[in-house]
């Protein structure tokens, strides 16, 4: 029974470390990464729209992006949208695609940047508290209604510790490895 709840709660730690990873993802490092557009909406065709159904994003360079619409008359809403998500990017429009020079970050913006992927780290360790929680609570019921002994739920306590430990470390090891990529120069 308790194997069976701890297996039943891996994929959705899981799940929020998958989260965790994207957001991550899309924090901004001093090197150009198409995913650092991946939260944006474009208004398109009379619809919000993901900034990936409406361009190409590609980093020809280190130190550029490179968005091409998959129709050019939705360029200017693109860069529209670019300025307005707050990424301190300001995009160049050829009139085909648009180029956005990513600018050095400043000290600041990396404290920033750290504060934030910090933040990003605690939700995911509330997250998994939480699951840790709603398997406790599974792991009581079977106690009362007589399915799994005492013994069984202080050993169903122990194993959902150690799994939310292991999940807290791969935790710390993601955010630790952002936070150098981010203070890198």
């Amino acid at each position: 029974m308790v194997a069976d709840l701890l297996t039943s709660l891996r994929p959705r730690m899981q799940q929020a470390l998958d989260h965790l990873d994207a957001e991550l993802k899309t924090l901004r490092t001093g090197r150009a990464n198409p995913t650092m557009l991946d939260g944006i909406s474009v208004s398109a065709y009379g619809s919000m729209m993901p900034l990936k159904q409406v361009a190409t994003v590609v980093s020809p360079e280190p130190m550029q992006l490179l968005v091409q619409p998959f129709d050019t008359s939705l360029l200017g809403e693109i860069r529209k949208a670019i300025v307005e998500a707050d990424l301190g990017f300001n995009p160049s429009d050829d009139g085909r695609a648009l180029r956005i020079v990513i600018p050095a970050l400043t000290a600041e913006r990396r404290d920033e940047l750290v504060k934030r992927a910090g933040k990003l780290a605690e939700e995911c360790r509330i997250a998994l508290r939480n699951i840790r929680g709603d398997g406790w609570e599974q792991v009581q019921k079977a106690q009362k209604a007589a399915e799994i002994t005492e013994d069984d739920r202080e050993h169903g306590r122990d194993q959902l510790d150690k799994l939310v430990a292991d999940f807290n470390t791969k935790v710390a090891e993601m955010v630790a490895a952002k936070e150098q990529e981010i203070r890198t120069v």
